[in-house]
């Protein structure tokens, strides 16, 4: 299983450049929003069936508040009609930089995915995270 790559990001922000910081595979510099909800997408130019996805929190500089804590894990072929995959609720990454894995429970072939942040752990004005891994056996 290989981690996808190759595509682009964006935020809800619009915020291409901050985004890919969550894509990187390098937990600095990372992702950080203005705002307590958001999405973060990853655009991979061809479909790919992504069978689990990883979280990272932030770095040693970050609190927890700012912490993703309720999300949806979504999946679109056209980029503006999603797909559920996996929802979380009371996610709590303690650990500064800890990693996080989820199974798909139904995996198919997308070409974008994103997690749908719908609550951060208690910032009231910012929310962030390391990385935001998808795992996918390779081009479908």
């Amino acid at each position: 299983m290989k981690g996808a790559t190759g595509g682009t990001a964006n935020d809800s922000a619009g915020n291409a450049t901050n985004a890919k910081r969550a894509f990187d595979r390098n937990s600095q510099p990372q992702w950080l929003y203005e705002g307590t909800t958001g999405w973060l997408q990853y655009d991979l130019g061809h479909s790919e069936r992504v069978q689990r996805y990883s979280v990272m929190s932030g770095s040693d500089d970050d609190v927890v508040p700012r912490d993703p804590k309720d999300w949806q894990f979504q999946a679109s072929n056209n980029g503006a009609t999603w797909t559920m995959l996996d929802t979380q609720t009371d996610q709590v990454l303690a650990e500064r930089l800890e990693l996080k894995t989820y199974a798909i429970e139904n995996p198919a072939s997308y070409r974008y995915y994103r997690l749908n942040i719908t609550a951060n752990n208690g910032d009231g004005t910012f929310t962030g995270l390391s990385e935001l891994r998808l795992f996918a056996p390779g081009p479908q």
